[in-house]
């Protein structure tokens, strides 16, 4: 698909605007989506198409530091693409729409996904896409230093649904966020950010390409530090989380806690490698395709620290091959986030044909 300057998104009645024209002509401004560098911007537009309804623009580029085609075929929806695509569309209509001040920090508390899958007509994606975004929010709460907020969002390109994603967030005042950090006083953080400098990681259990990333960075999981006290469950698999906090994506911009976006990779990636286990694939050979996702995030990871992730498959079979994983995170006994995720694994035969 050629990248287009202007497109239409179609929005039920109810509205009085059914036809907003919106442009892919050039980025958002990059302090209204929480970025520091112009290339990790992917929203291009938005016009209000209701009370609290949005059509929003965005362009996904050909080839990116980070998202590619995601785990399964090439044809496929980078599952992290539509999150950071709707992440996004969040933080701009709460700065834009609903007048949150740009100091005020975001907190992730939960992510539901559904990745529309593959059709003959898929493209394989060669050029800049132009994505469309149907955005329905919902105000939670309001008051003086918070607003909490959530989202469903309807992505297409072309006509051709890519997938659904809803999102619920908090935006609150530096102060606010102070106290919720740091209820016990502030705690120092390692620096983090493209410009400091890296820090050692453990050796990935997987190459980049099994699990769809391009570099030993986008990696998240590391295999556990040997303990002969503990035993694992047999089915229950966990892991060290990877984090590299110059990582130029998670940490485009300094953060003083483990990314929200960051624990999701690693959640889809764990569940890949735990489904892929259950079906008997050798992990050089596996692919897999995340179908949907349901996380919720309930406390902040601190940096520096050990973070295990934990992956354990549910016991009830689904039709296909299809199989349903719960995950979390946990770090010095406390749950950071946890969820369930429903994929397809593979074996890499299959995506040759």
């Amino acid at each position: 698909m050629e990248p287009s300057s202007t497109g239409i998104l179609e929005v039920d009645g109810g509205t009085g605007l059914t036809r907003p024209e919106l442009t892919f002509d050039r980025s958002v401004p990059r302090t209204l989506v929480h970025k520091t560098a112009v290339s990790e911007v992917l929203l291009t537009d938005a016009v209000r198409t209701g009370p609290d309804r949005f059509a929003v623009a965005a362009q996904w580029p050909p080839h990116h530091v980070l998202f590619g085609d995601g785990m399964g075929p090439a044809s496929t929806t980078d599952p992290l693409l539509l999150l950071e695509t709707v992440r996004q569309a969040g933080i701009y209509v709460s700065h834009v729409y609903y007048d949150v001040p740009l100091a005020h920090p975001f907190l992730l508390t939960s992510i539901e996904c559904e990745v529309e899958p593959p059709t003959p007509d898929s493209a394989v994606r060669q050029g800049p896409h132009c994505v469309l975004l149907d955005v329905q929010c919902v105000v939670e709460r309001r008051a003086a230093d918070r607003l909490g907020m959530s989202l469903e969002a309807q992505l297409m390109i072309d006509g051709r649904p890519q997938g659904r994603v809803g999102l619920c967030w908090q935006a609150v005042a530096p102060q606010r966020y102070a106290r919720m950090r740091h209820p016990e006083g502030e705690v120092t953080t390692p620096p983090t950010g493209p410009s400091t400098a890296p820090p050692a990681l453990a050796d990935a259990v997987a190459a980049p390409h099994i699990l769809g990333r391009r570099h030993d960075r986008d990696m998240m999981l590391a295999a556990l530090p040997a303990d002969p006290g503990t035993v694992q469950p047999a089915l229950r698999d966990a892991w060290s989380l990877r984090l590299d906090t110059t990582h130029p994506v998670y940490f485009d911009h300094a953060c003083d806690h483990v990314p929200g976006m960051a624990l999701a990779e690693s959640f889809a990636q764990a569940a890949a490698l735990t489904s892929g286990r259950l079906a008997g694939i050798p992990i050089a050979e596996l692919r897999w395709t995340l179908e949907s996702s349901a996380l919720s995030f309930t406390s902040f990871g601190e940096l520096g620290r050990p973070v295990v992730i934990v992956a354990e498959p549910v016991s009830e079979p689904l039709e296909h091959g299809r199989r349903a994983v719960r995950v979390s995170a946990e770090q010095d006994g406390r749950l950071l986030a946890h969820g369930a995720l429903v994929g397809l694994p593979f074996g890499i035969d299959r995506v040759a044909r």
